[in-house]
């Protein structure tokens, strides 16, 4: 009997921290998708830098997520399309990013472009850390790469693809969560840089390990205050490592 006794004590000491360990994944889960719903309105606050002029030297394309709206930099002018505004005073700058938008929602957005007449020398795509949050299968974000690059050669001469950081790395993302977005975020990336060599797209690829290591270090001030997105510090780090992967030099006044 004394022996019974013990061993539903025991039990009740088991069930008692499984429940105490459930209620904190619970917790963790709750503040987790909280956070997600405050990134989803930071970024449907966003305002997306364009300047459209008339006469011209070039006409230059932004298209994709909220990363090329510019969601997180103080300024719209501190944005990837603001600094390339700044560096290229008689460029006309079209910017079609929609926030949230993956890399099958960004084919819509070249498909608009198309039926508009325009034409493009250059065209920067951000995408992909939605399909990294959303877990989009390989198979498919693999044809949907395909078929947003090969629609995209019909209308810019010049493509650089800016993917998405290790996601890790947010401070939106606590562990085990973080352990997860690095992972995907690694997988991701080899499906687009594979995807962008297929079609002579240059693919700046932020999830290598020299910029997960520059991220890495005080991570918390390269993100936005909803920290998911970048900060107007780390937009300035990334348009200055694709303006020099593509050899760009800021026009003369």
């Amino acid at each position: 009997m004394a022996s019974a006794s013990k061993l539903s004590t025991v039990e009740k000491g088991a069930l008692l921290l499984t429940s105490a360990a459930l209620a904190g994944v619970l917790l963790e889960a709750a503040a987790f998708w909280r956070g997600i719903g405050r990134a989803r309105r930071y970024a449907a606050a966003g305002r997306r830098f364009e300047r459209r002029l008339s006469a011209r030297r070039a006409a230059m394309l932004i298209l994709g997520d909220s990363t090329g709206v510019g969601v997180g930099a103080t300024l719209p002018e501190e944005s990837i399309a603001g600094l390339l505004a700044a560096d290229y005073p008689d460029a006309d700058i079209v910017n079609v990013a929609v926030s949230g938008t993956r890399v099958a929602d960004a084919i819509a957005q070249v498909h608009l472009c198309l039926e508009a007449g325009l034409h493009f020398d250059l065209a920067l795509l951000h995408v992909g850390g939605n399909d990294v949050v959303a877990d989009t299968p390989l198979h498919q974000l693999t044809d949907d790469c395909d078929t947003l690059l090969r629609e995209l050669a019909r209308l810019a001469v010049r493509t650089a693809w800016l993917g998405p950081p290790d996601l890790g790395l947010a401070p939106l993302f606590p562990l085990p969560y973080a352990w997860v977005m690095a992972a995907r975020s690694r997988v991701a990336s080899r499906v687009f840089s594979a995807a962008a060599a297929r079609h002579n797209v240059v693919f700046v690829d932020f999830s290598a390990p020299s910029h997960v290591a520059h991220f890495r270090k005080r991570r918390r001030n390269h993100f936005a205050i909803d920290g998911f997105h970048p900060n107007s510090a780390s937009y300035k780090y990334g348009y200055a490592t694709t303006r020099r992967m593509l050899g760009l030099q800021p026009q003369p006044d």
